[in-house]
């Protein structure tokens, strides 16, 4: 068994899977697989993952037939051996000692998880390092790690996670959705048991242009909001939380939701797509009383409810 099983889901990205997989097998851990999971491709990619793949034998190679980011994070995870996980996207890279470190801190401690950070590289400007980079380390119960995810303080990314194999026998990401990661990696903190929070940019995530976060079409409001609606259900619902935590852990979720809500009102074009954002109106009600929320999202819960409820 590897101690770490690298998932690759891979789409049209000939241009970046070199770099990208020889970040992987540079790894100084070297007891890992790498499973590069080709999703409906137009391009070159499989033939690119292939060949990798003859190169070092520790490359499995899955081909699938539907082009869908967490359906190919589920079925790398059926095919993955290792004792943990990890995923990396396919035009991203990462340190040399990610494995390594975070599989090491993840055993010495029995932690379900470890959560690290990231630094965004942009095509015209400075990278930018959005969370700690200090290189420090905390060890912290499940709900603390829940906590800290749902308040935006660290990263939601599944990529800047190492995940205990075991934790996917009950959870699984959302498939068809963008922003699936959002919508589920507070599932994973909860039921943890415990784990770490690691200050180091581990993680290099490419901003290019065309990709799904900096696309803005009614879909992408549709499935952000969708992922804070998830995140609200489970702030309400999962028993986690006292009445008197609810509107704290909520404020960052609530406020999202409401912003993408609007975009989804403004934007709707169908019958449908204007059905749906009404029935989320309807939501609002898992806000918890209480939540703080900044001016903007205030005034948009106010015009919903005055002139749309």
């Amino acid at each position: 068994m590897p101690k770490v099983s690298v998932i690759v889901p891979v789409h049209n990205t000939e241009k970046y899977l070199q770099a990208c997989v020889e970040s992987l097998t540079a790894q100084t851990l070297a007891d890992i697989e790498i499973v590069l999971v080709e999703n409906c491709s137009t391009d070159s990619s499989l033939r690119v993952c292939k060949t990798l793949a003859q190169e070092d034998s520790r490359i499995k190679v899955l081909s699938i037939d539907k082009a869908d980011l967490s359906t190919a994070r589920n079925e790398g995870v059926k095919v993955a051996t290792g004792e943990y996980i990890a995923f990396v996207d396919s035009d991203d890279t990462v340190l040399p000692t990610l494995c390594e470190e975070n599989y090491n801190l993840a055993t010495q401690h029995d932690l379900g998880l470890v959560c690290f950070s990231l630094h965004k590289t942009y095509d015209n400007r400075a990278d930018k390092y959005p969370y700690s980079n200090d290189g420090s380390v905390k060890i912290v119960s499940a709900k603390e790690m829940t906590t800290l995810n749902l308040t935006d303080t660290t990263p939601a990314y599944v990529c800047t996670h190492l995940f205990k194999r075991t934790l996917f026998e009950t959870l699984a990401f959302p498939e068809n959705i963008y922003y699936e990661d959002r919508a589920s990696t507070f599932l994973f903190t909860a039921a943890c048991g415990k784990g770490a929070i690691v200050n180091k940019s581990y993680y290099r995530y490419y901003c290019r242009d065309g990709s799904i976060s900096r696309s803005y079409g009614w879909k992408h409001f549709r499935d952000f909001a969708y992922a804070n609606l998830r995140r609200l259900e489970f702030i309400n619902n999962s028993g986690l939380y006292s009445a008197e935590e609810m509107p704290l852990v909520a404020s960052a979720s609530a406020d999202s939701f409401l912003r993408k809500l609007r975009h989804m009102l403004s934007r709707a074009k169908t019958a449908e797509q204007r059905a749906e954002a009404l029935a989320w109106c309807h939501k609002l009600n898992l806000i918890p009383e209480g939540t703080r929320l900044p001016l903007k999202a205030r005034a948009i819960r106010w015009y919903i409810k005055r002139f749309i409820l």
